[in-house]
């Protein structure tokens, strides 16, 4: 069973650096970069969206707040005019709108918190981003190291038979001697 292991990581391997020698680093690196940008574009209209649900709920935790305070002035006049049976209805309404009050602004603080986490992820990522932005372009601009260009630098076909004879003579002599 062991043999059978052994064979099968050295043949993954074996396949892992043909698909290394096919694939061409450049267009790696480059797939790579864009892949991360994607995200940090996602990130950044989850982020967007979180910002817009938290206005939302701020906006309907302002409401709970107006519809609470209403309720309380409701209480204070029934209260005063002795009417106990429509404070208590009163009292029901005001309950179920501070509950409602209480879960919306427990919603607020998830959001809040998602939001500050986001941001805080976000900025990171774009960091790292724009690190390796700069490095794929410092690798890519650069030839690599012991890599020469080979351009044709306008040599004529005079000159390297030249340069031929030249080497032949200078092999020849050397094995003369």
């Amino acid at each position: 069973m062991a043999l059978i292991t052994r064979v099968t990581r050295l043949f993954t391997a074996d396949v892992h650096a043909v698909l290394d020698r096919i694939e061409e680093p450049e267009v790696v690196l480059k797939q790579a970069i864009r892949e991360m940008a994607e995200e940090v574009a996602g990130g950044e209209q989850r982020l967007r969206w979180l910002a817009a649900e938290q206005q939302q709920l701020e906006q309907s935790l302002n409401g709970s707040d107006d519809a609470i305070a209403a309720l309380d002035s409701e209480l204070d006049l029934c209260f005063e005019a002795g009417e106990e049976d429509l404070a208590r209805s009163l009292v029901k309404r005001k309950l179920v709108a501070e509950q409602q009050h209480k879960q919306i602004s427990q919603q607020l603080d998830v959001i809040q918190r998602d939001h500050d986490v986001l941001e805080a992820t976000l900025a990171e990522q774009g960091q790292q981003l724009a690190e390796m932005q700069q490095k794929a372009d410092l690798l890519i601009d650069t030839p690599s190291v012991g890599y020469v260009a080979m351009s044709d630098p306008g040599i004529s076909q005079d000159a390297i038979d030249v340069a031929f004879l030249k080497e032949k003579r200078l092999r020849e002599k050397g094995r003369q001697s």
